[in-house]
């Protein structure tokens, strides 16, 4: 019999991880055996590609994900992308003006980096619980060298 699934698509939170942030065993073994007959196995989440990276080597996956809630599908472990779709360098300049305006820190992401101004709670969350180091940049220059997403 011919298997009639192309490809098997996962979300991670909530879904793939559990509340404390862990693969089941169950999970792991499953898909493990969902791979070894020849299935791709992909994950989609408005996670950064840098916050999965653990979770691929874990599971082994060697496919394209999509990440940022669409915003980027690429395969990470060779670093290919098949889509993106980056903010316009426009808006995040204005973004940019206006937070700093008006007191607001901001973060942002580009396919492999996360920037952020200065390091904060938010920052620290996101290192610790993602794995996701920030690196600290001049945020108003970022537009103009980073495609952010």
């Amino acid at each position: 019999m011919v298997n009639p699934y192309k490809l098997l698509v996962l979300d991670i939170d909530g879904t793939l991880l559990d509340k404390n942030g862990v693969i089941s065993a169950e999970d792991r073994d499953t898909l493990a055996r969902v791979c070894d007959l020849g299935l791709p196995v992909s994950l989609s989440t408005g996670r950064v590609a840098q916050a999965c990276l653990g979770i691929i080597s874990q599971l082994s996956l060697d496919s394209y994900h999509m990440f940022s809630d669409g915003a980027l599908v690429s395969n990470p472990n060779h670093g290919k992308e098949i889509y993106v779709q980056p903010i316009d360098k426009m808006i995040v300049k204005q973004a940019v003006e206006f937070a700093h305006l008006n007191g607001i820190n901001l973060e942002f992401y580009s396919a492999n980096h996360y920037f952020v101004e200065r390091e904060t709670w938010a920052s620290d969350f996101r290192r610790d619980f993602y794995h996701t180091p920030p690196t600290v940049v001049d945020i108003s220059k970022l537009w103009q060298q980073e495609r952010i997403i």
